[in-house]
């Protein structure tokens, strides 16, 4: 199933943030989470809005009774072009990665990328990453093997000036193919 309707995909978004804090370990209360679908994101393919709590931090669960529920509030938002290129089953991993950010809100207020997301990520079975699901104007490739090493969507150092840089994979120079 190709979820391309906004309308249909926010429903999908819901029932799924619900099934996921019924039947798996996350801890996240789908009352504090709104859906949105993001019909301008070309390279995201998910984000987890949040107001952050000024002195959260990672771990150290806060007094919730003397902060705003804003602080615990989140919208996850799916890329309108992700759902249109990948499978469900890819789409639900994206889902669920943004879903542990949600888990990391409710429960300190703040989140990130850190250890204890990787960990937890690990710990459920949670991709850290998804597939490209847009065209790079510009792969970044090692000189020596060939092999892509980066994608660039506008013109930036490496692909200005690609001869200051070495890969990590042959310590190459780079070589720049343009996409466009």
């Amino acid at each position: 199933m190709r979820l391309t309707d906004a309308a249909v995909l926010r429903g999908w978004m819901a029932y799924e943030t619900r099934r996921a804090a019924e039947t798996t370990p996350l801890d996240v209360d789908p009352a504090l989470v709104s859906h949105a679908v993001s019909s301008r994101a070309k390279r995201r393919a998910g984000a987890c809005r949040h107001t952050p709590l000024p002195d959260g931090e990672i771990g150290v669960r806060p007094d919730w009774d003397a902060h705003p529920a804003i602080h615990r509030e989140t919208t996850v938002t799916l890329a309108a072009r992700a759902a249109e290129s990948f499978d469900e089953a890819t789409l639900r991993g994206v889902l669920s990665h943004e879903l542990l950010h949600v888990e990391q809100v409710q429960a300190y207020g703040v989140t990130d990328h850190g250890p204890a997301f990787r960990e937890r990520a690990a710990a459920l079975d949670v991709p850290l990453t998804c597939p490209s699901f847009a065209e790079p104007a510009y792969r970044l490739r090692c000189a020596g093997c060939d092999a892509v090493v980066g994608r660039r969507y506008r013109r930036c150092p490496s692909v200005e000036t690609p001869e200051r840089y070495h890969t990590n994979c042959c310590d190459a120079p780079l070589a720049v193919e343009d996409c466009r």
